[in-house]
């Protein structure tokens, strides 16, 4: 179809696909059987599209933009044969496209936790000649114990933290691909990869999804009561200006996976969100609007901000890429002693950030 031809031919001409096996697929595939009803135009447009909303205009379900779908299938990098869970059925396309990908000896189940999205998931894979591919309706914090174990695990809706049931799932070798809200103000897209029992990621991307439903919906930070007191103090400036327009999808997003000590938080004059550092005395925090930002200190945070403006020095020289990190996993309460790194604890799973 020439409309699907011309979206693969623009994801191939930014280099989102490279892949030929994922290029094949997204030929194969036909976004629009997943999208009965819709305009042909908004179907191949490269974004995302709303397929359901709940109370107030909150978005629950959406068929994801296809550059961020060609991305994720490209680091989960499914194989002939392969046993794929996916959490998220959503429309059902990522599916269909997992499933020509592992063709016709392997197995793909795809669970979502809302029955009427896995019902429409169905009824469009069915409609698309796919009745192969597995739909249940289960919270996907559970995987799917009964296909178990996955060569590939691939999660379509962001959350902070792992369910064990995902790395139980998941067979030696195996990957496992997520947006994860690790810290700072955005997501990762991250492919974690078992091996001698470790779970580690080295292929890092920005990306952005709607929050998961059920047991593994992101928690709300803990209070801070440190913090708290420290902001209600007189902020005073400190003499260095941030004039930066990337400065929260570039620099807060590599303070904070690489700063222990990285903090977020509403300042109290406009209750707008700041980021920075802290020690035991003080916080540092960078705020501004219009492209102009300043770091100003609350406390006894002179320390904290000296080290704020020495960290986007280098930043802003340096300009390092995610590609220079790497995720490991552990279940919270066995981590070894790393020395200086970025430790994120979260309920289930620890996040140790160091460099690859």
């Amino acid at each position: 179809m020439r409309r699907n031809e011309q979206l693969v031919a623009q994801l191939e001409s930014t280099g989102s696909l490279r892949d030929p096996a994922v290029a094949g697929a997204f030929r194969a595939v036909l976004r629009h059987r997943f999208l009965p009803g819709r305009p042909l135009d908004e179907v191949y447009d490269d974004s995302a599209i709303m397929t359901k909303v709940g109370n107030r205009g909150v978005p629950l379900s959406s068929s994801s933009q296809p550059t961020i779908m060609a991305i994720m299938l490209q680091l989960l990098r499914p194989q002939p044969g392969n046993r794929v869970l996916e959490v998220g059925a959503g429309t059902g396309y990522n599916a269909a496209l997992i499933a020509h990908l592992v063709g016709p000896a392997g197995l793909v189940v795809t669970v979502d936790i809302d029955p009427e999205l896995a019902a429409r998931a169905r009824a469009n894979l069915d409609a698309a000649g796919m009745p192969g591919v597995q739909v249940r309706a289960a919270d996907g914090a559970t995987g799917w114990p009964a296909a178990a174990p996955y060569d590939r695990v691939i999660v379509t809706a962001s959350t902070d933290d792992l369910a064990p049931a995902w790395t139980e799932q998941l067979a030696p070798g195996g990957r496992l691909v997520l947006p994860l809200m690790l810290a700072g103000p955005g997501q990762l897209c991250a492919a974690f990869v078992r091996q001698d029992g470790d779970l580690a990621a080295r292929e890092l991307c920005l990306c952005g999804f709607m929050p998961m439903r059920g047991a593994m919906r992101p928690g709300d930070p803990p209070a801070d009561d440190d913090l708290s007191r420290w902001l209600d103090q007189e902020a005073r400036p400190v003499s260095h200006d941030v004039p930066l327009s990337d400065l929260r999808s570039g620099f807060e997003t590599w303070l904070a996976l690489t700063a222990r000590d990285y903090v977020r938080a509403r300042t109290p004059t406009d209750e707008s969100l700041a980021f920075g550092l802290r020690d035991e005395h003080g916080v540092a925090l960078v705020v501004g609007s219009d492209g102009v930002h300043q770091v100003v200190t609350f406390g006894d945070g002179d320390t904290a901000g000296q080290r704020l403006a020495a960290a986007h020095d280098v930043w802003a020289r340096e300009r390092p890429s995610l590609d220079r990190l790497r995720i490991a996993a552990y279940p919270t309460g066995s981590v070894p002693d790393l020395g200086d790194v970025r430790i994120v604890p979260r309920p289930r799973f620890t996040f140790v950030v160091s460099s690859a």
